[in-house]
C-alpha cells in the first residue's frame, strides 16, 4: 500500500540561494532577520494561546456568576430577591480573582471586584430613591447585558483561538512534528477530481509593478501612526513581505546619502508592514490598536524592534562605506571658510515659525542640523567632509537661499589630509 507523506507538505524548507534582497542590503544580516521574525511570529502566537486558554475558563466563571444573580431575581419576590443578591455578592467578594476581568460593550475590561462593589452601590443608592421594583428591574437590564457581552468575548476568544491553532498546524515545527506514534500507517485516499471552472474576464492592469512601487515609495515617506494607518486600509496590497524588504532597502540607500531622518522613518515602515502581516487576518486593525494605546507591551517591543534594526543598519552602512573608500587617502571634500577681509559668517537656525524654511531644515541629515545648531563653521565642516561633494554642495546651497548662512562665507574645494 502507498504511504501517505502529505504531513511533509507542511514542512518550510529554507534555503539561502533563493532569497532576493535589495542590492543594498547585506543578504546574511536580512536572512537572519526573516529568522527572528518567524521566531518572534510563533512565540506571538504561543503566548496568544495560552492567554486565550486562561481567558475562557475566567470568562465562564464570570459568566456562571451573572447568571446565578439572574437567576435569584427571577425567583424570589422584590425585596427577598435584591437581599439574597447583596449576600451572594458579598460572598463573591470575598472569593474574588483580582486578576479575572469583566468585558464591556466598548470592549474594554474591569476588574470583577469593581463590578461587584459598584452593584452593591448602585443598589443602596436605587433603595434609596426608587422603589424595590424598580431597583430589581434595573439589575435585571444589567445583569442580562453583561450576560450577553460575557457570552460574545467567550465566542469570539473560542474563534480566536480555533484560527491561532489552525495556523499553528500549518508549519511543522519541533514542537508539533512528532505526535504520531512511530508505527502509524497512513493510507492515501483517492483524490477528487478537479472542479470544473469558469472563465472569466480579467481586466489587466498595465505595469502593475510600476503602481506597486510608487505607492511603496510613498508609504516610506509618510509619518506617524495615524496617516499610516489610515494609507494601509486604501492600499492593503502592499501589506507583503516584498513591500517591506524593499522600503528596508531604501533605509540602506538613504542610510549611505547621510538622511538619517528618511533612513529611520523606512525602517518604521518597513516594521509598520511587517508586524500587520504577520498577525494574521485582521492583523493591520490589531497592530495600530496596540498601537494606539501608550505605554503597552507590544509598543514598547515594536520601537526596541525600530531601534535595533536602523542599529544594524547603521553599522552596516559604515562598513560598506569602509569598504568602498578608495585606498588613496586624499577625498575631495567641500569646507566652509570666511572670506580674508575680516567679516564673519553668521550662522541661523530658523524656528518653525517659518515654516518654509524650517521645513527645509527639517528635511536635511539629522547631524547636519545638530551641526547647524551648535553655530560653530568647524562642527558644520566636520558633516561636510563626511558627505559627497554634490550633497555638500546641495546643502551649502540649501543653507544660503533660505538665509542658514549670511554671504560672508565662501565654498571651496578642499581634500581631507
Amino acid at each position: 500500500m502507498p504511504l501517505d507523506y502529505s504531513k511533509w507538505d507542511n514542512l518550510e524548507l529554507s534555503d539561502d540561494s533563493d532569497i532576493e534582497v535589495h542590492p543594498n542590503v547585506d543578504k546574511r544580516s536580512m536572512i537572519k532577520w526573516k529568522q527572528e521574525a518567524i521566531h518572534r511570529e510563533r512565540a506571538e502566537r504561543k503566548a496568544k494561546i495560552e492567554y486565550i486558554n486562561q481567558f475562557i475558563p475566567q470568562q465562564r466563571n464570570v459568566l456562571s456568576k451573572v447568571q446565578q444573580l439572574t437567576g435569584l431575581l427571577n425567583d424570589n419576590p422584590d425585596e427577598v430577591a435584591i437581599q439574597k443578591v447583596v449576600e451572594v455578592l458579598d460572598q463573591q467578594l470575598k472569593e474574588a480573582d483580582p486578576a479575572m476581568k469583566v468585558p464591556t460593550s466598548n470592549n474594554e475590561a474591569i476588574n470583577v471586584i469593581q463590578v461587584f462593589e459598584t452593584i452593591k452601590s448602585q443598589i443602596v443608592t436605587g433603595l434609596e430613591q426608587t422603589s424595590p421594583q424598580q431597583v430589581k428591574q434595573t439589575l435585571l437590564q444589567r445583569f442580562q447585558q453583561t450576560e450577553s457581552t460575557v457570552q460574545n468575548a467567550i465566542e469570539k476568544a473560542e474563534q480566536e483561538l480555533q484560527k491561532l491553532n489552525q495556523e499553528a498546524a500549518k508549519k511543522m515545527t519541533s514542537e508539533n512534528m512528532f505526535k504520531e506514534t512511530a508505527n502509524k500507517t497512513i493510507l492515501n485516499k483517492p483524490k477528487p477530481l478537479p472542479k470544473k471552472t469558469e472563465k472569466k474576464q480579467v481586466v489587466e492592469t498595465l505595469n502593475p509593478n510600476a503602481t506597486l512601487k510608487d505607492l511603496t515609495t510613498e508609504f516610506s515617506k509618510i509619518r506617524g501612526f495615524e496617516d499610516s494607518y489610515k494609507y494601509l486600509q486604501k492600499h492593503l496590497d502592499i501589506i507583503n513581505e516584498k513591500t517591506s524588504d524593499s522600503i528596508l532597502g531604501n533605509a540602506f540607500t538613504a542610510q549611505l546619502k547621510g538622511d538619517e531622518a528618511y533612513a529611520k522613518n523606512c525602517v518604521i515602515q518597513s516594521l509598520m508592514i511587517q508586524y500587520a502581516g504577520q498577525l494574521g487576518k485582521d492583523g493591520l486593525n490589531v497592530f495600530f490598536s496596540r498601537m494606539s494605546a501608550p505605554n503597552t507591551q507590544g509598543r514598547k517591543m515594536f520601537f526596541d524592534d525600530v531601534e535595533k534594526t536602523y542599529g544594524r543598519i547603521q553599522s552596516r552602512c559604515v562598513e560598506i562605506m569602509a569598504e568602498e573608500s578608495p585606498e588613496s587617502n586624499q577625498v575631495e571634500t567641500i569646507q566652509l571658510q570666511p572670506v580674508g577681509d575680516g567679516s564673519q559668517l553668521i550662522i541661523r537656525v530658523p524656528g518653525p515659525e517659518d515654516k518654509e524654511a524650517y521645513e527645509v531644515y527639517k528635511s536635511m541629515p539629522v547631524s547636519f542640523q545638530e551641526a547647524l545648531a551648535t553655530g560653530k563653521l568647524d562642527e558644520m565642516n566636520k558633516v561636510l567632509e563626511r558627505l559627497s561633494v554634490p550633497q555638500a554642495e546641495e546643502l551649502v546651497k540649501q543653507c544660503s537661499d533660505y538665509g542658514f548662512l549670511d554671504v560672508e562665507g565662501e565654498v571651496i574645494d578642499a581634500t581631507q589630509q
